[in-house]
C-alpha cells in the first residue's frame, strides 16, 4: 500500500493543517474586535492609515468623490486584491490572512463612517472640515445616516473575519 506524502496519517495532524491557521487567527480576530469596541488604535491600524492616505493619492485624478472616497475605498481594495489572488491559486493560508487583513480594514473604514456626524476621531489635518465620512456623506444629503452606513462596513468586516476562520471548510 503506498501513502500519500500530502496527506497527513493521524487524525490529529489532519486537524492541525486543516484548521491550524483558522485556530491561530480567530484570537487575532477576537482582539481585532475588541480594539474596535473598546475604541482602541492598533499598530494594524497605523499601517491602515498609510494605505488610506495612499487611497486619496492614487484617486486624485479621477474628480473629488473618489479622491475623498479613495482613501477607505483603497483599504478595502488592496486586501481584496490579495483575497482575490490567493483564491484563484486555491491557497487557503493566503486567502485567510488576506481576509482578516480585509476585515481589520473594514473595521477601520466603519469606526471612520460612524464618526461622520461626531467628527470626534483625531485627524491627521487637525482639521475636523477634513473628515472623508463627513464631506461624503454632507455632499449626498446622508449625514444623518453615518451610523448606518459604518454598520453596514461592520457587517462586513465580520462576514470577512467568519469566511477566513471558515476558509478550510469551504476550499476543502
Amino acid at each position: 500500500m503506498s501513502s500519500n506524502i500530502t496527506e497527513p496519517t493521524k487524525p490529529t495532524q489532519f486537524f492541525l493543517r486543516r484548521w491550524g491557521l483558522s485556530g491561530l487567527l480567530a484570537p487575532v480576530c477576537g482582539y481585532l474586535l475588541w480594539a474596535y469596541a473598546a475604541g482602541t488604535f492598533t499598530v494594524l491600524d497605523t499601517t491602515a492609515l498609510i494605505v488610506h492616505e495612499a487611497g486619496h493619492v492614487f484617486f486624485a485624478p479621477f474628480g473629488w468623490t473618489l479622491r475623498t472616497l479613495g482613501g477607505s475605498l483603497f483599504q478595502l481594495i488592496l486586501p481584496g486584491l490579495f483575497v482575490v489572488s490567493f483564491l484563484r491559486r486555491l491557497y487557503r493560508p493566503g486567502v485567510q490572512i488576506a481576509l482578516v487583513w480585509w476585515g481589520q480594514n473594514a473595521l477601520y473604514v466603519s469606526t471612520y463612517a460612524a464618526d461622520a456626524q461626531e467628527r470626534a476621531l483625531p485627524l491627521i489635518t487637525n482639521d475636523p472640515a477634513t473628515h472623508d465620512w463627513w464631506a461624503l456623506l454632507r455632499a449626498a444629503g446622508l449625514l444623518p445616516y453615518d451610523d448606518v452606513v459604518g454598520g453596514l462596513v461592520l457587517g462586513l468586516a465580520l462576514l470577512a473575519f467568519g469566511a477566513a476562520l471558515l476558509v478550510p471548510r469551504i476550499l476543502l
